[in-house]
């Protein structure tokens, strides 16, 4: 049978009307474990169930501002978000107010985002994931069709790498910069239903990865690395694009800011290829400094300095 009506995807509505406009890719996981199992001897199957069941959606957008101001590294507990799908057209897609297209609503989850990366003159992305959980009600998952999209997309954000600063010196040259969160999930039911009905950060191990194009690291981190100093630390920056225009303006508060103050900055490696350009790798493993900071806070409005 062929295609009569496809979609496509649309924003994605967080808590308090958080709206993710500008989404690079999503996947709507059902997340089933199935078990098969046969009589005593037989070769084919005569059972098949599903055995457990953890749906979840992963998204990528390139609005760091927007996600990274609704979800910070210790993930949020989150009540109804909303995933639309709509009607695609031969043209276009059809008028958002028209009910013809579809969501799907998360009652109850845990959404937290697992990496993100700043390169140079390019689009920074962050990868985020909804694992759902059962509130006793609701299916984890509930689809409804024939809806209107709600409000106009909008252009969204888009950052590249910005300055990075290791202990109050700026280093040169970055190329990229990436975040891997090292979140673990604590995901748990009971009475073998099908749906777990906690779902929590269980640890985080946050690592940043930085790439220069000039020689840093055995000049100025050295072979045993340095020790963040607890007052500058690790500082750096997603650089904001203008729509219409080139760069936001350093001194204008729209760029994002990344600090980790504790924890400790390795070199990796330094690699190069013929006449190329040398570039060293950086990594820093960032702690928390008490029990009441997070060991990487981020700042969606501020300066360059």
């Amino acid at each position: 049978m062929a295609i009569t009506a496809p979609f496509r995807l649309d924003k994605i509505r967080l808590p308090s009307t958080v709206d993710i406009d500008v989404v690079s890719n999503a996947t709507i996981d059902a997340g089933i474990s199935n078990f098969t199992e046969r009589p005593a001897g037989h070769v084919s199957p005569m059972f098949t169930g599903n055995q457990a069941q953890k749906p979840m959606v992963e998204f990528t957008t390139p609005q760091l501002d927007v996600l990274l101001g609704a979800v910070t590294l210790a993930g949020v507990s989150a009540g109804t978000i909303s995933l639309y799908l709509k009607a695609a057209t031969v043209t276009g897609n059809t008028a958002r107010a028209t009910t013809a297209h579809k969501k799907i609503d998360i009652a109850s989850s845990c959404l937290y985002w697992t990496s993100l990366r700043l390169p140079h003159n390019g689009q920074a992305e962050i990868t985020a994931r909804i694992q759902a959980a059962y509130d006793g009600t609701n299916d984890p998952f509930v689809y409804g069709g024939s809806v209107a999209v709600p409000s106009t997309l909008s252009a969204g954000t888009f950052f590249g790498a910005g300055p990075v600063s290791l202990n109050g010196t700026t280093l040169p040259a970055v190329q990229s910069i990436t975040v891997d969160s090292g979140i673990n999930m604590i995901q748990a039911g009971g009475e073998s239903e099908e749906f777990d009905t906690f779902i929590g950060i269980e640890s985080s191990a946050p690592v940043v990865t930085i790439q220069f194009l000039q020689e840093i690291n055995w000049s100025s981190i050295g072979l045993r690395g340095t020790s963040l100093n607890g007052t500058t630390g690790l500082v750096f920056y997603g650089r904001k694009y203008a729509n219409k225009g080139s760069r936001v303006a350093n001194a204008t508060a729209e760029h994002l800011k990344f600090t980790v103050l504790n924890g400790v900055a390795n070199p990796v490696n330094t690699t190069g290829q013929r006449s190329s350009l040398v570039s060293d790798t950086l990594r820093i493993h960032a702690i928390a400094g008490s029990d009441s900071v997070l060991p990487l806070t981020v700042s969606t409005a501020s300066a360059i300095t």
